[in-house]
């Protein structure tokens, strides 16, 4: 593909939302806590959920835009990868989220709602394919975590686990371009034209879900690099649950 699934400046990039086609209207459509899964039958299945892939999207402005990640996976290039799924018998579920800002912790409950949904629906007992872009990749490794470690959780029948560009040890946001940015909104925060772009931006890198991703992060423009407190309190969540590590499902990931 020719550019990324997922956009982490939102409305900020050159294409704005409202410039991608539509996606295909979903064959059923999942109101989770915190956000929504599509889903999106094989061909072969006769609109049955048979072999579940989920497939989660990662950190950027605001809610998941479809339109977006559906242009993103299938239209942008040669590899048309929902439609490869769909020729192997595969059901591709989207997962999104209503904050794609918010903790990873957090989403990843939106995670776990959406796998124990596809259990649940999943006729006969394929085992699932779970992962996701980015920080989908860290949602959906601390959610299978989580649900091995917790008694409370079912078993989450995941045979293979998947990520994508995911920042595993760490996401680089340069140092640099976040100072100029907090100095830059500082500056021209109240500019009718820059104002909204440069409170947006900064305000994603100070986002819940950057702290906890961001291997440095500075809070504003005369503070030191540091690894946020929030991602010290996720490393460490991370840690109890063996690291998402010790999972049963197979791991495939193109990027460390």
């Amino acid at each position: 593909m020719s550019n990324t699934v997922v956009d982490i400046w939102g409305p900020a990039s050159p294409q704005a939302r409202s410039s991608f086609p539509p996606a295909p209207d979903a064959h059923d459509e999942w109101p989770l806590e915190g956000g929504t899964a599509w889903v999106y039958y094989s061909p072969l299945n006769r609109r049955q959920l048979i072999r579940p892939v989920i497939l989660s999207d990662g950190f950027s402005g605001g809610s998941t835009n479809l339109d977006q990640l559906w242009h993103g996976l299938e239209e942008n290039g040669n590899y048309r990868f929902i439609s490869e799924l769909h020729g192997a018998g595969r059901d591709v579920i989207i997962l999104g989220y209503h904050d794609r800002t918010a903790s990873i912790t957090a989403n990843a409950e939106t995670a776990i709602e959406c796998i124990r949904r596809a259990v649940d629906e999943r006729v006969g007992d394929a085992k699932l394919a779970v992962g996701g872009f980015s920080m989908g990749g860290l949602i959906t490794r601390y959610a299978l975590a989580r649900m091995e470690h917790d008694p409370g959780l079912p078993d989450h029948e995941t045979a293979t686990y998947l990520s994508y560009d995911t920042p595993h040890q760490g996401a680089w946001f340069p140092v640099s371009l976040q100072a100029f940015t907090h100095y830059a909104t500082d500056q021209w925060g109240d500019n009718p034209t820059l104002g909204p772009v440069l409170r947006q931006l900064s305000g994603l890198l100070n986002s819940p879900a950057a702290k906890e991703m961001a291997r440095w992060h500075i809070g504003k423009v005369d503070a030191e690099p540091e690894q946020a407190p929030e991602r010290l309190t996720f490393l460490r969540k991370l840690d109890e649950l063996g690291g998402g590590r010790g999972t049963s499902a197979r791991s495939v990931s193109p990027t460390a």
